[in-house]
C-alpha cells in the first residue's frame, strides 16, 4: 500500500534467528539511445535487465528472466540506486531491505527472496505464508526503480485476459494462463481498499472468474485431486470480493440514476447514504480477508499446483482441444439463445453464465486463430454478456435495496429503487436480444476439431 512502512525482517522457526547483515547497493543506468535496455550494476558486474516479464512463455509471479551479463557501457548514465542491506536467513532465502533513490524521490523496499522454483522452495513459501504476511510481489526491483525515475506508479506485471499465442500443448497453455492470472490478482488486489475506486475489486473478481473458468476448461488434462480443492479456495476469494463489488455497482448505477430521476429526493439520498455505509463495511471485511492467511494460502497453493506436470496422455495438442471446447460451449449458448424471448429471469441468468463461460474460453483461445473473425466474434460476445450482465445487476440492485430496510432507508425509497431496477432489467433484456441477433450472424472463428486432428 502506498506510503505504508515496509515490513521488518521476518522471524520464523525455519529462518535464522540472528542473521548476519551485509551492505548491499545496486545502481540502475540507461543510455539515451532509443530502445536501449535498462542496465543494472552490482559489485562491478553489469547486467541488461527486463523490468517486465516476457509477453509469451511461462514466467511465474515474483520471477523474471535471468539478467544478461554485459560489458560496461561508458555511455550509460545513472538512473536510480538502491542503498540497503541483505541477510541470508536460510539456504536459498535472503532478506533485502533499504531504499531506492531517483530524481530526489525515495521509496522504501523490503523483499524476501527465495531462489528457484522447485517444489521444496514453494513448499517453504507456503509454510512461511501461513503465519507471515508474505506474497509474491506484483513488480520487481527493476520496475520499482524505473518507475521512481520516471515519476510514475510501478506497472503491474500483467493485466487483462491471458493470451495463449505460441503455446502448442494444453499443459503449456494452462500454465501460462495460470501464471498470468495469478499475477493479475496480486496486482489488482492491492487496490481493493476504500477510496481507491472500484477497479481493484472489479478486476480481481474478473481474474478469479477467468481462472476458475480455465480450471473447468482444462479439467480433462489436469492431473491430481488438488485442483478441485483449489477451485473451492478461489470461490471463497470471489465471495469475499462479491459484497464490495455489488455495492460499488449499486452506488455507481441504479442508486444515483434513481436519485436523478426523482430530482434529488431526500428519501433516496438517505437510502444512498445507508448503501455507502454498507459498502464501507464490505470493504473493511474484504481488507481483513486479503490481509489474512486464507488469501495467501490460495495464491501460494496455486503456485505449488503449477509445478505438477500432466502425463503425456493427458497433454494433447492445444488447437484441437480448444476447438472442441469452444464448439461445445457455443452449442450450449445457441440452445439458450433460440428461446431467448421466452426465457424468464432465472433462465436469462443461466444464459448470461453460458455467455460468460464461452467468452472466458474465447478470449485466450482466440490467439490460436488470429484475424478479423475472432475479433468480431469476441466483440459481439462481449456486448451480449454486458447486456445480460446489466439485467443481472438490476436484479441484484433490487435485492440490495431491500436489505437496507431498517438501516436508514425507508419504504418509499426502497420501493422506488426496486421499481427503477425492474424497468432497467426489462430494458437490458431488449438490448440483450438485439446483441444476440448480432452475435448469431458472426460465424465461429475456430476451425473444426476433426480437420485439426488430421
Amino acid at each position: 500500500m502506498p506510503g505504508a512502512a515496509p515490513p521488518r525482517c521476518p522471524t520464523h522457526p525455519r529462518l535464522a534467528a540472528k542473521p548476519t547483515w551485509r551492505a548491499h547497493s545496486i545502481t540502475w543506468l540507461r543510455t539515451e539511445a532509443a530502445g536501449a535496455p535498462l542496465l543494472r550494476r552490482h559489485n562491478r558486474i553489469w547486467h541488461a535487465v527486463a523490468p517486465m516479464p516476457p509477453e509469451r512463455g511461462l514466467c511465474w509471479p515474483g520471477t523474471l528472466p535471468p539478467p544478461e551479463v554485459m560489458a560496461a557501457d561508458p555511455a550509460a548514465v545513472p538512473l536510480a540506486r538502491f542503498i540497503g542491506r541483505r541477510a541470508v536467513l536460510a539456504e536459498g532465502v535472503t532478506w533485502l531491505e533499504g531504499r531506492i533513490e531517483a530524481r530526489g524521490q525515495t521509496r522504501r523496499i523490503a523483499r524476501l527472496i527465495l531462489e528457484g522454483e522447485t517444489p521444496e522452495v514453494l513448499s517453504l513459501a507456503a509454510e512461511l505464508g501461513a503465519s507471515l504476511p508474505l506474497l509474491p510481489t506484483p513488480h520487481g526491483l527493476d520496475e520499482a526503480a524505473l518507475a521512481l525515475a520516471e515519476t510514475r506508479p510501478p506497472r503491474p506485471r500483467r493485466s487483462g485476459p491471458p493470451s495463449l499465442a505460441g503455446a502448442e500443448t494444453t499443459e503449456a497453455a494452462f500454465l501460462s494462463a495460470l501464471a498470468h492470472l495469478l499475477d493479475v490478482i496480486l496486482a489488482e488486489s492491492t487496490g481493493c481498499r476504500p477510496g481507491a475506486g472500484p477497479r481493484g475489486v472489479h478486476q480481481s473478481r474478473v481474474a478469479i472468474r477467468r481462472l476458475r473458468s480455465l480450471l473447468k476448461l482444462f479439467r480433462p488434462v489436469l492431473d491430481g485431486p488438488g485442483w478441485r480443492e483449489w477451485d473451492a479456495q478461489l470461490r471463497e476469494v470471489a465471495q469475499a470480493l462479491g459484497a464490495a463489488r455489488d455495492w460499488d455497482v449499486f452506488l455507481m448505477g441504479i442508486g444515483p440514476a434513481t436519485l436523478a430521476a426523482l430530482d434529488g429526493d431526500a428519501r433516496v439520498k438517505r437510502l444512498l447514504a445507508a448503501a455507502d455505509r454498507e459498502r464501507e463495511t464490505a470493504y473493511a471485511e474484504l481488507g481483513r480477508f486479503l490481509a489474512g492467511p486464507a488469501f495467501r494460502e490460495t495464491i501460494l497453493q496455486g503456485l505449488q499446483l503449477g509445478q505438477l506436470r500432466a502425463p503425456p496422455a493427458l497433454d494433447p495438442p492445444l488447437a484441437p482441444f480448444a476447438a472442441r471446447v469452444l464448439r461445445k460451449r457455443w452449442k450450449r449458448l445457441k440452445k439458450a439463445g433460440a428461446a431467448m424471448q421466452e426465457l424468464d429471469s432465472a433462465a436469462l441468468h443461466e444464459m448470461r453464465l453460458d455467455a460468460k463461460r464461452l467468452r472466458y474460453a474465447a478470449e485466450p483461445f482466440a490467439a490460436l486463430w488470429p484475424g478479423r473473425a475472432a475479433k468480431r466474434f469476441a466483440k459481439r460476445l462481449a456486448a451480449l454478456q454486458e447486456a445480460l450482465g446489466l439485467a443481472n445487476d438490476a436484479a441484484v440492485a433490487a435485492q440490495l435495496a431491500r436489505q437496507l430496510s431498517g438501516r436508514g432507508a425507508g419504504g418509499f425509497a426502497i420501493g422506488t429503487v426496486t421499481g427503477f431496477a425492474a424497468g432497467r432489467a426489462e430494458g437490458s433484456r431488449i438490448a440483450a436480444i438485439a446483441a444476440w441477433k448480432r452475435l448469431r450472424k458472426a460465424p465461429p472463428f475456430w476451425k473444426s476439431p476433426e480437420r485439426l486432428d488430421l
